[in-house]
């Protein structure tokens, strides 16, 4: 696959553009039939005028690579990870059981996948490392599914890819296709999030950074109102009293300290 061009087709629904690095491959199963041309049904599907308020970076069967949305641009398909996650959608579905995860047609989209994946790890620096919710929460970096983000962020209720999913044989196809650049999570130098994943923000700031201090303050049990996106008086409540909790300065602005203490619960 390294040397065949992946076709592209753009997704109808996605967000030009990403201000966030990033630190998650998700993966997920399409909820489609195992057939030779379900990576480029799904994709038409998300392209088309029918396409759900949804989409993903690739698409996977058994023999083809099809991507949906660039790298650079943000895909909807986990909320709580789309900011900083790329999405990788696989033909099957949640339910399989682990026979199924290991028979030709799975088989060949799995190496296929990780192939994929391997690259993705090189390229955004990622470690081979499975996260569970607790780690998306605490702003580790890797690979997850769709069930980990829905618990981590309670965003959605999707469980794919199923409890059945291979995740260590599937890690293991990753570091083989990764070879000498592969590099053990507990000693990977980008195993956390970048410090400017987590900017300092405060009174009058907006964007998606503050949503997400928003919820993950809301998580904490500091009430910051609806999360807007906007750093008004409530969200400066809330980190006051999120501060407080914490030993820290209360001075209402979320700086690294603030952040730490929030990650680490």
């Amino acid at each position: 696959m390294a040397s065949v061009t992946i076709p592209f087709v753009q997704a109808r629904n996605f967000t030009k553009g990403r201000s966030n690095a990033i630190d998650v491959i998700v993966i997920h199963t399409m909820e489609s039939p195992e057939k030779p041309d379900t990576a480029e049904s799904v994709a038409s599907w998300f392209a088309g005028s029918t396409a759900p308020q949804a989409s993903a970076h690739y698409c996977i069967d058994s023999n083809s690579v099809v991507q949906c949305v660039q790298d650079n641009d943000v895909a909807w398909h986990a909320p709580g990870a789309n900011h900083n996650g790329i999405g990788i959608e696989h033909a099957g579905r949640a339910a399989q059981a682990a026979a199924d995860w290991s028979d030709p047609y799975t088989s060949q989209m799995l190496e296929r996948s990780a192939e994929l994946v391997a690259r993705k790890c090189k390229q955004f620096d990622i470690p081979v490392a499975w996260l569970q919710a607790a780690d998306l929460v605490a702003g580790k970096r890797g690979i997850t599914g769709h069930v980990q983000v829905s618990q981590a962020f309670k965003r959605s209720d999707h469980h794919d890819p199923g409890t059945a999913f291979p995740v260590d044989a599937y890690l293991a196809l990753v570091r083989a296709h990764m070879g000498d650049a592969h590099v053990e999570p507990d000693v990977h130098p980008w195993k956390e999030k970048t410090p400017s994943q987590n900017p300092t923000l405060k009174s009058g700031a907006k964007g998606y950074q503050v949503k997400r201090l928003q919820r993950l303050l809301a998580q904490r049990g500091f009430d910051p109102g609806t999360a807007d996106g906007d750093f008004g008086p409530a969200t400066i409540a809330a980190v006051k009293k999120a501060q407080k909790a914490s030993s820290l300065a209360a001075d209402g602005v979320a700086g690294p300290l603030t952040w730490k203490a929030l990650l680490a619960g």
